[in-house]
């Protein structure tokens, strides 16, 4: 229901009904006051909302109606609360503005009461510059009052001034009446008088456990706080958040309903299939708790009493009366489907009828990150703690109770997970279904929840294809057609993807997996039939893995590093079959010395695989022996362009290469077959003369093996090859240019400033670290510029360089990707991994190299 809006100006209470004569309520409350005791304590608004409905509770109200206009950046937006508790006279209202007085502790009554400090009321002072409180009292009166925070002036240092009056005023219902019609948003606070204990809206559940109070009778009286001229936190509220929080946080259920909005919000039990639960005094069996001592054999063993009347209960000592529920639900409420529903898992504490943890559901306790964890949800009153609550209400001090009942806590926990452990494994297919191989054997409900979850928040887990961007309307029609986890999984397929995506990803729209072939680990392990169903098999695991790990509860952040660097491990792990850049170069070398035709053929792909090209090995008859691509990204431009190069290798017994060997027609055949732009033929030597011209009139590059190995000893120790620099050498159709070509690059990357492995491994001992590590250029350059004492240099891309190249030299140590660097080893084992490499490389191929260590 939306709010009324009217063209004539809000009356202001105080200018309507009578002052009541000799009852000015006096205030003495400083601007520093206000400011230790209300912006210090009070740092969320919608956590400083929330006293106002502690104010409810404690007056004992059993119905609370809360108001938000519906734009709160507006100018005459209005916040207010509605309660039938006891409501306050003049001496009440004295008694309210009573700084850090509270009579709440010395009253009789069924109901703990949340305040005891007496400042709770100053929190609105960072919402609203002005509170206004009408209240109807037992005799049936209707008074008002008004706190203007403006009119506080004075010294800002001052923790009291001069007596501040607040005039008393008496309103009619007719006065009443005039000034909700004057007020944007009155005629909803008019009918929720009407409706103020309107039984409908009762709720018997005692999620808390503890005595179920009777049904309400009318009682006549009420209060209303209205906060008008929001301040800028004022306007900061969130009313979801706060209307979630009031279905969390505080005392629902049988002791108090609560309208948001017009909304009666309903108690915070879900609608969520429930695995199992338990009544804390009843059938949670826990006849003792530990607490563990400093030294073995000093661990401290307090019994837990059961007591079925008059209400389940159990009583421990040093903590007294504890009460409540525990629930272990079928799916997981961690994620944002139950946040829609507004409950979570975890536990909730709840110290005198209101949960202080709201922010914090492992109420201080570690080592809780289970698979149960993310369906589990303990409410508890444990009244115990309240002399170790903080002033604002939102912690718990350090003390013998909090650890007592941080232990009781830890053991509902463990109770929860037995029972969940037991049902999972039962739920394991046994060894005749497993027989019919079908996809429905398998645990597929977290795969199809995780889906579900991120189709309905518009954010996909990572492992889907296509999780950058928002769900499409062809995933979701296909998912529309999943109706039981059996139909989650189509099929397992390799696919061609991008070489730096996941191994394996979730098609949602074809409800396939897709392994990448394209992957270093997919390229290294799918040569057979036999290892192509293995690598099937395991990627199904790892995906299923994933999705498993999100029903944890696993935050994405968390699950982002863990595909990092599982995805890092796989491509280090496929590089430990591949040649090192030095084992590259040595038998590019034993080829062109040796013309050994076979070498050359094995060790051409590796090569250039080593420089940055994309390779894809073809071979036998009517192919070249294979295609390489270059990704490469021009300037100014934001889309991939790219080149290819069909290549092969060529030998003779004489070491020279002759024309009819080559077959050049056949080459440029292979070129124009595979859509490539260029030709590349590696040999030992080439014979002048006719090859050249015939090389030249097809444009095929005819290059030495010497050569390309040269090129791969300057990409090991001088950084990536700048592929875009590299086409060059394909427009060349003569070996001795070829080779002026190579010489001159090698001169001109020489002449660039470096970065010497001798500064890069000081740092990498500075950082420190004696196990495999991941970490990032960034670190590692800060760390050599401190050393040096040069701001500028090294940048990251600097040492990325070096680590590239080193990668190159030693693939199974290091591993580079982006910003991020993986070292398989602790600095001086890699020092000496990088130094024997760098031993194996011919020295024809490294006399320009000085320099570099």
């Amino acid at each position: 229901m939306g709010s009324q809006t009217t063209d004539a100006a809000v009356i202001d209470v105080r200018a309507l009904g009578t002052e009541v004569p000799d009852a000015e309520v006096s205030v003495t409350i400083g601007p520093q006051f206000l400011q230790l005791f209300s912006e210090q304590l009070y740092k969320s608004p919608n956590k400083t909302f929330e006293e106002l409905i502690s104010n409810s509770w404690d007056a004992k109200a059993t119905s609370i109606h809360v108001g938000f206009s519906p734009d709160l950046s507006a100018e005459d937006a209005i916040v207010w609360v509605l309660d039938n508790g006891e409501s306050m006279d003049v001496e009440g209202f004295k008694l309210l503005w009573s700084v850090a007085h509270s009579t709440k502790a010395h009253r009789v009554s069924e109901r703990p009461l949340i305040g005891k400090f007496g400042i709770g009321k100053l929190a609105t002072y960072v919402l609203a510059h002005q509170l206004t409180y009408i209240c109807k009292f037992a005799d049936g009166v209707i008074r008002a009052v008004t706190m203007d925070y403006r009119h506080i002036g004075g010294d800002p240092t001052a923790l009291h001034i001069e007596p501040l009056p607040l005039p008393v005023r008496i309103l009619s219902e007719e006065d009443l009446e005039t000034f909700l019609e004057s007020l944007g948003g009155g005629d909803r606070i008019r009918s929720s008088l009407q409706a103020l204990n309107n039984a409908e809206v009762w709720d018997e559940y005692q999620e808390f456990g503890g005595s179920i109070p009777p049904k309400p009778e009318p009682s006549g009286t009420w209060t209303l706080a209205l906060l008008t001229d929001l301040k800028p936190l004022g306007r900061e509220m969130q009313q979801g958040r706060i209307r979630r929080m009031l279905r969390t946080s505080l005392p629902l259920g049988g002791n108090v309903s609560i309208v948001f909005n017009d909304e009666p919000l309903k108690s915070s039990k879900l609608d969520t299939a429930v695995s199992e639960a338990w009544v804390i005094g009843d059938n949670a069996e826990i006849t003792h708790i530990t607490l563990k001592g400093d030294e073995p054999g000093q661990d401290e063993v307090i019994p837990v009493v059961t007591h079925s009347t008059p209400y389940p209960h159990v009583m421990i000592e040093g903590l007294g009366e504890v009460t409540g529920t525990v629930t272990l639900y079928q799916e997981s409420i961690s994620k944002k489907k139950s946040d829609a529903k507004g409950a979570s898992n975890g536990f909730f504490v709840n110290i005198m009828g209101r949960v202080v943890n709201y922010e914090d559901p492992y109420f201080g306790l570690s080592n809780l990150n289970h698979s149960a964890w993310a369906k589990f949800r303990a409410a508890v009153r444990v009244d115990g703690l309240n002399a170790s609550l903080a002033v604002n209400r939102e912690a718990v001090l350090e003390s013998r109770e909090l650890e007592i009942a941080q232990a009781f806590l830890k053991e509902l926990f463990n109770l929860a997970r037995t029972t969940h452990d037991k049902a999972k494994k039962a739920a394991w297919p046994d060894a005749g279904e497993v027989l019919t191989e079908t996809w429905g054997t398998v645990p597929l409900e977290p795969l199809q929840r995780a889906i579900e979850d991120g189709l309905q928040s518009q954010s996909l887990p990572s492992f889907v294809l296509g999780s950058e961007e928002e769900p499409t309307k062809e995933q979701v029609d296909s998912w529309d057609t999943v109706e039981t986890p059996a139909d989650v999984i189509s099929g397992v397929t390799f696919e061609s993807l991008d070489g730096d995506a996941h191994l394996v990803v979730y098609d949602i729209s074809t409800r396939r997996i897709i392994i990448n072939e394209n992957h270093p680990f997919a390229r290294e392990y799918a040569s057979t039939h036999e290892l192509r169903l293995l690598l099937r098999d395991s990627s199904v695991v790892e995906l299923l893995s994933r999705a498993y790990m999100i029903q944890m509860g696993v935050d994405e952040a968390t699950l982002g590093q863990v595909d990092l660097h599982r995805d890092q491990l796989y491509r280090l792990v496929a590089r430990l079959r591949r040649r090192s850049g030095a084992q590259i170069a040595e038998l590019l070398e034993e080829a062109a010395v040796h013309s050994n035709d076979k070498a050359l053929e094995q060790i051409l792909g590796d090569a250039l695989e080593s420089l940055g090209f994309v390779v894809e090995r073809l071979g036998g008859s009517n192919n070249p022996e294979g295609v390489a691509r270059a990704p490469i990204t021009k300037k100014g431009a934001t889309k991939r362009a790219s080149y290819a190069v069909t290549y092969d290798a060529k030998s003779s017994i004489n070491r020279k290469v002759k024309t009819g060997n080559v077959g050049v027609a056949g080459l440029v055949r292979h070129r124009d077959d595979h859509a490539a732009d260029f030709t590349l033929v590696v040999g030992p030597e080439f014979e002048s003369g006719a090859l050249t011209r015939e090389c030249t009139q097809h444009k095929v590059t005819p290059m030495r093996a010497r050569d390309l190995g040269t090129l791969v000893v300057l990409n090991a120790t001088k950084g990536p090859m700048d592929l875009e620099r590299l086409k060059d050498v394909f427009t060349l159709y003569d070996p001795d240019e070829v080779h002026e070509f190579v010489e001159g690059l090698t001169q001109e990357v020489i002449s660039l400033q470096h970065l010497s492995y001798t500064d890069l491994f000081s740092a990498l001992h500075e950082i420190g670290f004696d196990e495999p590590d991941m970490l990032t250029t960034p670190v590692i350059a800060k760390t050599i510029r401190d050393q040096s004492g040069n701001k500028e240099f090294p940048t990251k891309k600097d040492v990325y360089a070096v680590l590239h190249g080193m990668s190159i030299l030693a693939p199974n140590m290091v591993r580079v990707q982006g910003d991020n660097v993986f070292l398989g080893a602790r600095p001086d084992k890699l020092r000496d991994a990088i130094l024997a490499q760098l031993g194996k490389i011919p020295t024809e191929l490294t006399s320009d190299l000085t320099g570099i260590l």
